[in-house]
C-alpha cells in the first residue's frame, strides 16, 4: 500500500473502544436490561473494556444492530464455560486523573452473570482476585500480553484460583476475536 492510499480495514472491537467515550450503550428498549454505562470511568481504559464487552454478552443475540451476525454467547452462555466470581483490582495509569490508588471491578459468571464497579459482595468472596494495572488488563483482554508471561514478570498479581482466571481469560479472547473482526468501510 502507497503513502497516499488509505486503510479502510477497521477492528470493530478497537473502533467500539476507541469510541465508548462517545457512544451511549443504554438501550431505552430493554429497560429490564443491566445499564452498562454505570461500568464507565473516565480515564480508565479498562472501564471501557467492562463497558463494551458486557454490552456486546447483552446484546449477542440481537438480529439487527452492531452485534448481528457475530455468533457471540450471550451471557448465560458465557457463564457455563467459566463458571466463577472475580474481582478485579486495577491500577489506573498516571496522569488519568484518577484520585484512587486501585478500581474494583466485579465479574460474576457464576450465578448472575453481571459485571460492576466496585468489589462486589463480601460472602461468598470472589474465587479469583487479579490485581493488574488498567494498560497491562487491557492489553490482556486484546491479545497483546501473555498472561503467563505477565504472571511470570510480576505485572498481574492472582489470588485465589488461577486456573479460573485462565479460563475465563480464554472465553474473553474468543468472544474479543469475534467483535475484532475486520470490516471494510
Amino acid at each position: 500500500m502507497g503513502k497516499d492510499e488509505q486503510n479502510d480495514d477497521v477492528n470493530l472491537f478497537q473502533l467500539m473502544l476507541d469510541q465508548a467515550d462517545g457512544i451511549d450503550f443504554s438501550d431505552p428498549a430493554a429497560p429490564d436490561l443491566p445499564d452498562p454505562t454505570e461500568l464507565m470511568l473516565p480515564g480508565l481504559e479498562v472501564s471501557k473494556l467492562f463497558y463494551v464487552v458486557y454490552w456486546a454478552l447483552l446484546h449477542s443475540q440481537d438480529e439487527e444492530g452492531i452485534t448481528a451476525g457475530l455468533d457471540m454467547m450471550n451471557l448465560e452462555q458465557a457463564k457455563n464455560p467459566v463458571n466463577g466470581t472475580f474481582r478485579f483490582n486495577v491500577r489506573p495509569n498516571e496522569g488519568s486523573g484518577i484520585q484512587d490508588e486501585v478500581v474494583t471491578f466485579y465479574v460474576d459468571m457464576r450465578r448472575d452473570g453481571k459485571i460492576i464497579r466496585g468489589s462486589g459482595p463480601a460472602k461468598p468472596k470472589s474465587d479469583c482476585v487479579m490485581t493488574i494495572s488498567d494498560r497491562d488488563m487491557v492489553r490482556l483482554a486484546l491479545g497483546q500480553l501473555n498472561p503467563q508471561v505477565a504472571f511470570m514478570k510480576g505485572r498481574i498479581k492472582v489470588k485465589g484460583n488461577i486456573m479460573l482466571g485462565l479460563r475465563m481469560q480464554t472465553v474473553l479472547m474468543n468472544e474479543v476475536k469475534k467483535m475484532s473482526r475486520v470490516a471494510k468501510l
